[in-house]
């Protein structure tokens, strides 16, 4: 017959271990409600797996939370959603616990300290130590927390802390916090409550009062202490009319569960803050160290004045698109032409006036589908439109003959430009048929026709709008003003970094207009088309540097000096370009100094460790030098450091 307990929602894993050990029965279910402790600690779970095999014992796991199920069967525990129907089960009887008030608790625990103080029989072990009697079993919580132990070595590679630790991260709480709290899951260990806090205090006075047992004898200090045990006690309440001694016993299971707790706490908690604080302390000192070495050893701050040599000319020099590189003979240096067009049209009105009397003018395709043969047209025949237009060819002409395709006339065309017979905007006249009245009368009147593709055109008389030399000239002052900006602009964007360009050695111009139509045409509006140039010679600045010196210096220049120009730099001036050879003359005035180069490292190296009387012996002896100021630090050192690391050289200019 199998045997069924009912676990309630917060029952520890102590708890269900123990109702283990007391059955009889082979084979055992748990029926655990949902949101029970024992369903979400994965390492109480293995404790009962353990522990019944080591009893010989089968235990299945019911339970409706599917999570909780596969926790079971991950750690090898049969689990099923409901009891099974074809067996014999014998249900645990329901007890009935009741609330002890807390002035019977207190006189209970008061006795259970005394009897913990005077218990005996006690048996002395060889090393002198007290020994409890080991007649008696090990306490349920020992031997759980014996057994957990052993299951959490056996988790050392196991991921548990790392979930540990996403749930510190997710809680909140510190990892500390949430590692402990699975310590107390994994051992059943509950929460310290308030009237365990009132018991605790309570056992603290009692024990305070009585004599303190001598737990081992002075001489025999190396000898392993034996661990004392204690009756066996009982996890689970006992019914109503077991009431005294079940609940001396209950106490000493909660006080033993507290104190394993606390121990562990201190114990980690210790070692971890220790090992922080010697990690932080053991920082600080070294950083403290290394400060106070640094600014309690001495230094030393020189600052030295350079010679100097104020300097001054002004040439006369040639910048050459010709050449590649300095010619210091002839005062000539490298120059870069650079040129920009750039092209504007806009649209003007007309306003220009002439007397016309002008013909129209068109062209017309004469067309002949009266016979095979070609027909002549002399000069000016007059081909006459639908409204009676008459314009007369420009020439003779002879008309190809038709073709005669399949039985059929095709006709032949020619074209020929025609003028109007009168001057008038009206011979104006639109694309239409034409027909020749040389031939009207005749068979030829219908089979030759003319057809213009295109309007005719020009055709005035009066007074009429044409493009003046006025609107020429300021349609192109106009486009110039539009065009001149956008081109400077344009040209001064592609003169190349570093380039020099001067005042005058550029220029920008307007080039040959262009207006359609052209001036004394008739229309009453003209485009007009202005192409724009811009035009540049440019040098780098360098290589004029490089030609003063050579001036300037001559031998004075080498290489323990260099020339320093001063603020206002080199000044231009009679700027002369020639656009078409590619050339710029100019003259260019400089002032500025002649320094004399120091030495740094090597200054460092001769006054270390000297005195500051050596010292100033020895900045005596370099020309380069004018003039230098010493500083030490602190105040009370009177010498230059021996190390040069802690010499510090600067320059300073007046």
């Amino acid at each position: 017959m199998a045997k069924v307990f009912k676990l309630k929602p917060e029952e520890e894993i102590t708890s269900v271990i123990e109702r283990l050990w007391e059955t009889g029965e082979e084979e055992v279910f748990l029926v655990a409600p949902a949101g029970s402790a024992l369903l979400k600690n994965i390492i109480g779970l293995k404790l009962l797996k353990r522990e019944a095999e080591r009893l010989g014992k089968e235990v299945v796991l019911i339970a409706k939370d599917e999570v909780g199920r596969e926790m079971a069967k991950r750690v090898g525990l049969a689990a099923r959603v409901s009891l099974p129907k074809n067996k014999e089960i014998e249900e645990e009887e329901e007890k009935v616990f009741k609330e002890m008030p807390p002035q019977k608790f207190e006189t209970l625990m008061e006795e259970e300290v005394k009897a913990k103080r005077q218990e005996v029989p006690r048996k002395v072990g060889v090393a002198g130590r007290t020994q409890m009697s080991d007649i008696r079993p090990k306490s349920v919580v020992e031997a759980l927390t014996r057994l957990a132990e052993e299951v959490e070595e056996e988790e050392v590679e196991d991921d548990s802390w790392k979930e540990t630790e996403e749930e510190a991260v997710e809680s909140g709480k510190g990892f500390w916090d949430t590692a402990m709290e699975k310590i107390k899951e994994v051992k059943g260990m509950p929460f310290v409550r308030d009237d365990e806090a009132r018991v605790e205090e309570k056992e603290e006075e009692v024990a305070a009062e009585l004599p303190e047992p001598a737990l081992w004898d002075e001489d025999e200090k190396e000898t392993e202490p034996v661990e004392e045990e204690l009756p066996p006690v009982r996890l689970m309440g006992k019914r109503q009319e077991d009431e005294e001694e079940p609940e001396k016993d209950s106490f000493r299971k909660r006080k033993k569960s507290k104190k394993f707790l606390t121990k562990n706490r201190k114990m980690l908690t210790i070692e971890f803050f220790s090992t922080k604080f010697l990690v932080l302390f053991g920082g600080a000192a070294v950083v403290l160290a290394a400060v106070a070495l640094y600014f309690i050893l001495p230094k030393a701050e020189v600052v030295i004045t350079p010679k100097t040599e104020a300097v001054e000319e002004e040439i006369t020099l040639m910048a050459d698109k010709g050449i590649s590189k300095i010619d210091a003979t002839q005062n000539h240096l490298p120059a870069q032409l650079i040129r920009v067009d750039k092209r504007e049209t806009k649209e003007f009105d007309a306003t220009g006036q002439r007397q016309l009397n002008e013909k129209a003018r068109g062209t017309i395709v004469v067309y002949n589908e009266f016979s095979s043969s070609a027909q002549g047209l002399v000069e000016k025949t007059r081909l006459v439109s639908e409204d009676g237009k008459v314009f007369r060819t420009t020439k003779t002409i002879t008309v190809p003959g038709a073709k005669i395709q399949d039985g059929k006339i095709v006709a032949s065309s020619l074209s020929v430009d025609v003028v109007a017979d009168q001057a008038g905007e009206e011979y104006n006249v639109a694309a239409g048929r034409f027909t020749i009245r040389g031939f009207q009368g005749t068979p030829k009147y219908t089979a030759f026709y003319g057809i213009s593709k295109t309007a005719m055109s020009g055709g005035a008389a009066g007074v009429a709008r044409v493009v003046s030399q006025e609107d020429f000239d300021k349609a192109r002052a106009d486009v110039w003003q539009t065009l001149q900006p956008s081109l400077d602009k344009e040209f001064r964007a592609q003169i190349p970094s570093g380039l020099k360009m001067l005042e005058g050695s550029f220029k920008e111009e307007g080039g040959v207009a262009e207006s359609v139509p052209g001036v004394g045409s008739r229309a009453d509006k003209f485009t007009l088309t202005l192409k724009g140039a811009a035009t540049v010679l440019l040098f780098d600045e360098k290589d004029v540097l490089e030609l003063l010196k050579k001036k300037l210096g001559g031998d004075k220049l080498n290489g323990d000096k260099q020339l320093k120009i001063n603020n206002d730099g080199i000044v231009y001036s009679e700027t002369q370009p020639d656009f078409t050879k590619g050339q710029l003359s100019f003259r260019a005035k400089v002032s500025g100094k002649i320094i004399w180069q120091v030495d740094e490292e090597a200054i460092r190296k001769e006054i270390a460790g000297k005195d500051e009387e050596a010292v100033k012996q020895i900045f005596s002896g370099h020309e380069e030098i004018d003039k230098a100021r010493m500083s030490f630090w602190p105040f009370w050192v009177s010498a230059v450091p021996s190390s040069v690391d802690k010499i510090k050289i600067s320059e300073g200019l007046d």
